[in-house]
């Protein structure tokens, strides 16, 4: 789509099926990246002696990952979802018409349980929307034991 070839009211038309009617997949994964940049955020200033040098910049989810992953806080398992996550979420803020797909959305999956990979196929047949919010959920659930107390 070009748009210095369309109209006024074709741009108009666009921007209002993109921003009113636009499928509802992009919400959880937005949702869910800045939920688990709160978990990366809190796992990092448990973990450095001065957190508050490195939290003095506005640091990049990618470094937060892989600053995590240095030190030993996250395994491969977390490592890869959370690229992958970050990935489909860049994916969203800079390509104009990127819809996640089901495959990608696979990538957000570790260790999960029976009935968590059936409630994702469930989700599957529903739609890739649908989709997005099952595996989303289930990889903060996945990242909020990377900062839970045991008792």
């Amino acid at each position: 789509m070009k748009f210095d070839e369309m109209s006024y009211d074709e741009l108009d038309q666009h921007a209002m099926e993109c921003l009113i009617f636009d499928d509802e997949e992009v919400s959880p994964i937005l949702k869910g990246h800045i939920f688990i940049e709160q978990v990366l955020e809190t796992l990092l200033s448990n973990n450095l002696q001065n957190p508050s040098t490195f939290f003095k910049k506005n640091r990049s989810f990618d470094i937060k990952v892989d600053l995590a992953y240095a030190m030993g806080l996250l395994n491969d398992n977390y490592y890869s979802a959370f690229k992958a996550i970050n990935n489909v979420r860049n994916k969203y803020a800079h390509k104009h018409n990127y819809k996640v797909s089901i495959q990608e959305l696979k990538a957000f999956k570790f260790d999960w349980e029976d009935i968590q990979n059936q409630a994702f196929e469930g989700a599957c047949k529903k739609g890739v929307g649908e989709a997005a919010r099952i595996a989303t959920i289930f990889l903060s659930w996945k990242a909020i034991y990377l900062i839970k107390n045991y008792d």
